[in-house]
């Protein structure tokens, strides 16, 4: 097993994909297991770390809702891993046996220890969260503009499910890798003026695309008010 204790470090350069999942008390251990079989069938994936649990109860005393930290050596790895046949077979499986509900969230943190594994200089993780939100906006803007007709359509939890997992994907592999190369000076500088001048530049960038989206004629958030 590959079962990681809440106390140990993930070391350099991992990264970690946070589930929360919510679950009946009844059906803890039929979790517990389900997520052994998850364990074991991610062990054959290179990069692959192991996992660890944590629960929470919720306030109807009825309900549990589990932490599932899964941890990769690289970014790559874990988005091969989540998109794997594998993991979809036992997250079907899981669905028919009881009733599984998860939801997935890419922790800003889990990008600063991606970017640091590579950088021997230590990178404030304020400088990451912003290089994220700077992917993010976008993003995010840009998927609403372009699926306003497919994923707008859909109900709204299988539409933030499939736009999750595309803006995941999207961040992770392109535009975070590409803004830390791009602000690699900034983000290991130790200069304030250089700082000030790197932060300056990210909020003129958001600024501008703020200014664009809202001046996009035909756009769905014009008809629809927002």
């Amino acid at each position: 097993m590959a079962l990681l204790d809440q106390s140990d470090s993930l070391g350099s350069g991992c990264f970690v994909y946070t589930i929360h999942s919510v679950i009946e008390l009844e059906e803890k251990q039929l979790f517990e297991e389900f997520q052994c079989r998850m364990n074991d069938e991610a062990l054959s994936f290179e990069g692959y770390r192991g996992q660890s649990i944590s629960y929470e109860e919720i306030d109807d005393g009825q309900s549990l809702e589990a932490t599932t930290r899964i941890v990769f050596e690289d970014i790559g790895q874990c988005l091969s891993w989540l998109d794997s046949s594998e993991r979809r077979r036992l997250l079907h499986q899981a669905e028919m046996s009881m009733n599984y509900r998860y939801r997935a969230k890419l922790e800003a943190e889990s990008f600063d220890q991606w970017i640091q594994g590579r950088r021997p200089e230590k990178v404030p993780i304020w400088k990451v969260n912003v290089l994220v939100w700077l992917a993010l906006y976008p993003s995010v803007m840009v998927l609403t503009l372009m699926g306003s007709s497919t994923l707008g359509q859909m109900p709204l939890p299988l539409n933030m499910l499939i736009s999750n997992g595309i803006t995941v994907a999207l961040t992770g592999y392109c535009l975070v890798p590409w803004l830390s190369r791009l602000y690699g000076g900034w983000l290991k500088t130790s200069s304030n003026r250089i700082t000030w001048v790197g932060l300056a530049s990210v909020l003129s960038l958001q600024l501008i695309l703020l200014v664009l989206f809202s001046r996009l004629p035909g756009a769905p958030w014009q008809s629809s008010g927002l």
